[in-house]
């Protein structure tokens, strides 16, 4: 063979060779380069529908729970670094999956356009499944990732910076006793009259419709207490479905489920509805089981010419600690907004409210706990002013009504598309109250703001949250 021959055999070969190479990329590194993309394209657009994004790993998220396990690692605990993996893998997935869709057209086709050989719909739980693989096959480098991870924090230090905390927090504190002085008295001026106060004749009773199937027993519970089981989840969420007793009937006071019409998020009052979900915390070294039901209204209407909390779209959170065993160890409500936290305790629940002048005190009411209870709510505030036993109400109108899963929320149609009531910072869309001029010292981001679950701030003074893990201890149930 001729030099001349030689030389393009060669040109030839190295050709082929580098033909190969640029078209047989490693699959790892294309789709977490694709997975990365779009987290960065659903984090722009659409905003974080689930758990707390980690920079630069778009296949793990976490939440203040699974940080709870993070944090005490090395205390003993038999929580292995696989699990949290496991868990952080899932919230990733669920949180993508759920911003996918509230793409619009436009955005999904040209992400598709990019990453042809990832279109299918399969492409984010199979891209998820594989970074998963990959930090439990890197423990070293996942265990340093964990130990970098800093807590979730709602507050802002900038605001409390140029907003004189340290003094305008003094204003505030006495402001807080004042309205908690006050739902005190209307709870208990409620719990002396009939019906919890309401008139009978204005009155509606709204009961969840009969169970089907019974709880099945035991508890399918994974290595973080958490169920492991979907129709055992939907079935515990009826189990301890509560009533709901509003004061009147009017169009602000009735509970319904958010609708897109006319490019404005409304409230479609024609179904009576509560949305429910589950989440989880800590108490004693235990996984609790919250169970949380919400009820959603048209608005808060303004009660004075100036209403500092009135706006479109109001909803009340009602949630139910329970042990792994199903004891009830407490009940606690929130406004969506974050406001107006109550803890509602068993009789016979050991507790010792905590004194400290750096944190606002906790509105604790006394209540005889069953499985089903009867919610009673006052009008147009929407306030928690009673908590009983429930019982059959011949004398009150009665109306069933339907349970949807909080998620659906994210899911909502509008037009041709998929588009979530929370905008890309997390806020129901409208939901925006006067308060948030006055209140913004105290750190709480968008204080009034309807928002989603994770993100609710729950005091203004001091710093405190709805789903801070041990939030019962540190509040003193003992």
């Amino acid at each position: 063979m001729s030099a001349n021959n030689a030389l393009k055999h060669w040109l030839l070969i190295f050709g082929i060779l580098l033909m190969q190479a640029c078209s047989t990329k490693p699959e790892r590194y294309s789709c977490e380069r694709a997975l990365t993309d779009l987290d960065h394209l659903l984090s722009s657009e659409v905003g974080t529908l689930n758990a707390k994004r980690i920079p630069k790993h778009p296949g793990l998220r976490y939440d203040r729970f699974i940080y709870s396990f993070i944090s005490e690692r090395d205390s003993g605990l038999n929580i292995g670094q696989q699990d949290l993996i496991s868990y952080m893998s899932d919230a990733a997935k669920m949180g993508l999956l759920l911003e996918w869709q509230n793409l619009n057209s436009q955005q999904m086709g040209e992400w598709k356009q990019r990453y042809p050989e990832y279109s299918q719909n399969t492409f984010i739980e199979s891209c998820v499944a594989k970074a998963k693989q990959q930090y439990l096959a890197q423990s070293a480098q996942s265990a340093e990732l964990l130990n970098r991870l800093l807590p979730d924090d709602d507050y802002s230090d900038t605001a409390k910076f140029f907003g004189i905390y340290p003094i305008s927090s003094k204003v505030f504190a006495s402001a807080v006793k004042k309205e908690q002085q006050s739902l005190q008295a209307h709870w208990q001026q409620a719990s002396l009259k009939a019906y919890s106060g309401f008139k009978q004749d204005q009155a509606v009773l709204y009961i969840p419709k009969p169970l089907k199937h019974g709880l099945a027993m035991p508890l399918n519970l994974n290595h973080l207490g958490q169920l492991s089981n979907e129709q055992q989840v939907q079935r515990l969420l009826n189990k301890f479905a509560p009533q709901w007793q509003i004061e009147n009937s009017s169009h602000d006071n009735l509970p319904g489920k958010p609708v897109w019409q006319g490019g404005q998020l409304q409230v479609d009052t024609d179904t009576a509805t509560s949305f429910s979900l589950i989440s989880y915390g800590r108490y004693q070294q235990q996984t609790t089981i919250q169970l949380n039901y919400v009820l959603w209204f048209k608005q808060r209407p303004k009660l004075s010419t100036v209403d500092w909390v009135a706006g479109q779209h109001d909803a009340v959170i009602f949630r139910i600690h329970l042990t792994p065993q199903l004891e009830i160890l407490a009940y606690d409500s929130i406004h969506l907004c974050g406001c107006w936290y109550t803890l509602m305790l068993p009789n016979g629940q050991p507790y010792q409210a905590l004194q400290d002048s750096a944190q606002e005190p906790v509105l604790m009411h006394r209540v005889d706990a069953q499985t089903k209870m009867r919610i009673s709510i006052s009008a147009d505030t929407h306030q928690i002013v009673g908590l009983a036993p429930a019982e059959e109400n011949t004398e009150l109108k009665t109306i069933e009504y339907q349970s949807l899963a909080w998620q659906q929320l994210n899911l909502l149609a509008k037009a041709e598309l998929t588009q979530s009531v929370f905008d890309r910072q997390g806020y129901v869309y409208g939901s925006q109250r006067l308060e948030r001029w006055f209140f913004w010292p105290m750190g709480v981001k968008q204080p009034g703001s309807l928002r989603r679950f994770g993100d609710h701030a729950i005091s203004f003074v001091g710093e405190r949250y709805f789903d801070q893990a041990y939030l019962l201890e540190d509040l003193g149930v003992q």
